[in-house]
């Protein structure tokens, strides 16, 4: 399908942020930026807006004025042969004509928000690192923030804006597969973080898959506790400050000096991770991108189930 399309947080401050882009253009804006920020960069032509959300029709009935919609599931998986959605990582041939379709190009830099707290956000951004597009960041607070704070919306379906063909350079340090994680998780020099509920992590609530637990010697953070709460129901999310996820990754055991490999059920919830370990300055972070739905569901994985208590 998308072979035929290609053919066919931080607060950054009220005032205006309008800049040229420039060689340290991508360097200058952050991981994480605030609905003010993007409001006022609404007309910056060095600025573009994507919409990666769950409800697909969403976006034909209200959106961030200039977004312009991701035409795939959220997931930005690969499918094979016979049409299904595999657990891994969108194929290159399919994610360059993704990006043909979207009009991505490098000498712009995109924000990318979703409708979940920015879980399909951070997985959209992910993929572009992956495959060498880094000037990518996240609307703080998504859909749900830019609405609370009365910012102006569009029904308007936008074309995408033409853009420039991008070497797609896989950077294959960001992810880990399933054999290599299997001779290297004892590694004292790997640190695991399942980013699932603490539920799904100790075993006691029954999944999808067909053997539950954790991988051994993970750590278990849930990625929706790196956001502060909703002031009402359904309200808007953002992400804690950053001094906050600094404290809350240092008392869960992460180390800079280690290599952190990211986790969760599919490989979504755990870019929230990665994400996170960006906006804190960590490098050398991986994402085992099939997650628990590959490694819970073969019948030699090593698995822990942690006793009730």
């Amino acid at each position: 399908m998308l072979l035929a399309l290609a053919e066919g947080g931080l607060k950054m401050g009220t005032g205006p942020h309008l800049f040229p882009f420039s060689s340290g253009f991508a360097m200058q804006i952050p991981p994480l930026v605030g609905p003010q920020w993007l409001h006022d960069n609404l007309e910056n032509p060095s600025v573009q807006i994507i919409e990666n959300a769950w409800l697909q029709d969403s976006y034909f009935k209200a959106h961030i004025p200039g977004a312009c919609h991701v035409p795939v599931h959220p997931y930005l998986k690969r499918f094979d042969d016979a049409g299904q959605r595999t657990q891994h990582v969108m194929a290159v041939d399919e994610f360059s004509a993704l990006c043909h379709h979207l009009g991505l190009s490098s000498d712009r830099h995109y924000i990318v928000y979703d409708d979940y707290f920015g879980l399909f956000a951070a997985r959209f951004r992910w993929v572009c690192c992956y495959y060498g597009l880094t000037n990518v960041s996240i609307l703080d607070g998504s859909w749900r923030g830019w609405i609370e704070q009365d910012l102006p919306v569009s029904s308007r379906v936008e074309a995408p804006i033409s853009g420039s063909d991008i070497d797609m350079t896989c950077q294959s340090s960001l992810l880990i597969g399933l054999e290599e994680l299997l001779q290297v998780y004892q590694d004292p020099q790997i640190q695991l973080w399942d980013t699932r509920r603490p539920a799904e992590f100790s075993g006691r609530e029954r999944t999808e898959n067909l053997r539950q637990g954790h991988i051994p010697g993970a750590l278990n953070l849930d990625w929706s506790e790196l956001l502060c709460e909703a002031p009402c129901e359904g309200g808007a999310r953002y992400f804690k400050p950053v001094a906050e996820l600094e404290a809350m990754l240092s008392r869960l055991g992460l180390s800079r000096g280690k290599t952190i490999v990211t986790y969760c059920q599919s490989g979504n919830r755990a870019t929230i991770g990665n994400l996170v370990l960006d906006l804190l300055g960590y490098s050398g972070h991986r994402l085992y991108d099939a997650s628990m739905g590959e490694w819970g569901n073969l019948a030699t994985t090593p698995l822990v189930i942690e006793p009730e208590k």
